[in-house]
């Protein structure tokens, strides 16, 4: 059910906008209100209402995508489906020209009744969690909903549980992988970097050989390795343990 429920979010979502540096607290209950807004509209019914509230790129997608009143009410009856119950910000950040912003929270909903659902599916009033990435753009009558975009619900993902260097004749020299993702923890060894990622519902252990003090000389800054920036990676994997990658080198994406 959790599948499904992601897929049917996944309609309206696109990518979130990449790691940016922290937002000012009142503005990011300025802008969790803005989806507040837009959902309780949608909620009502009120689709003219709730599109004033996207981006004019989503605004413009919706005049093509809602061209006549039967495709409004067959748009409003699916997003009706997407509106959580409740939604919890874990990280917010704005990008340095101070123009847009992404708030990663935690939106929960329960089952409703009466709700045709799959063989093997949870019962009615089951609550199911989902990462919920919304993003926004400000336009010159102020800020605007722009993407939303549903993940896994973080309970679920796998976890990398083996953290363990296992020096470099475990992993396979001949063998060149590459990812990237956003930060989930970073521990800085003696003789190793070890960062977490988060590849989709996955979590990866990504080995630097480099130190601390090592990754500031090759212009790498200790400082961007924290939770939720975006790093992407090349090496070589592990010859046993899928989840673990020996990389040379890291680069950060800075916000856009």
């Amino acid at each position: 059910m959790r599948g499904l429920l992601i897929a049917l979010f996944a309609l309206l979502a696109a990518a979130p906008m990449a790691a940016a540096g922290p937002m000012d607290p009142a503005l990011q209950q300025q802008l969790l209100g803005v989806y507040d807004a837009y959902n309780k509209d949608l909620l009502a019914g009120k689709v003219t209402d709730a599109v004033k509230l996207r981006s004019a790129e989503m605004r413009a997608q919706a005049a093509k995508e809602m061209p006549t009143e039967a495709a409004r009410q067959q748009f409003l009856a699916m997003a009706k489906t997407m509106v959580p119950d409740t939604v919890q910000p874990l990280h917010a950040s704005i990008n340095a020209a101070g123009d847009k912003a992404s708030i990663i929270t935690l939106g929960s909903k329960a089952i409703p009744k009466g709700v045709k659902l799959p063989p093997g599916a949870p019962p009615p009033g089951t609550v199911l969690h989902s990462e919920l990435t919304l993003s926004y753009v400000k336009e010159s009558d102020g800020w605007k909903l722009d993407d939303q975009m549903f993940g896994p619900d973080p309970a679920e993902i796998k976890k990398c549980k083996n953290d363990k260097f296992d020096g470099e004749a475990a992993f396979d020299s001949k063998k060149t992988t590459s990812m990237g993702g956003p930060i989930v923890r970073v521990d800085f060894a003696p003789d190793h970097t070890l960062i977490v990622i988060r590849v989709v519902d996955e979590e990866n252990c990504v080995f630097l050989r480099d130190t601390k003090d090592a990754l500031l000389k090759h212009g790498v800054d200790p400082a961007k390795l924290v939770p939720y920036s975006v790093v992407e990676f090349e090496g070589h994997p592990h010859k046993t343990d899928k989840q673990k990658v020996l990389a040379g080198n890291v680069t950060v994406h800075d916000d856009d």
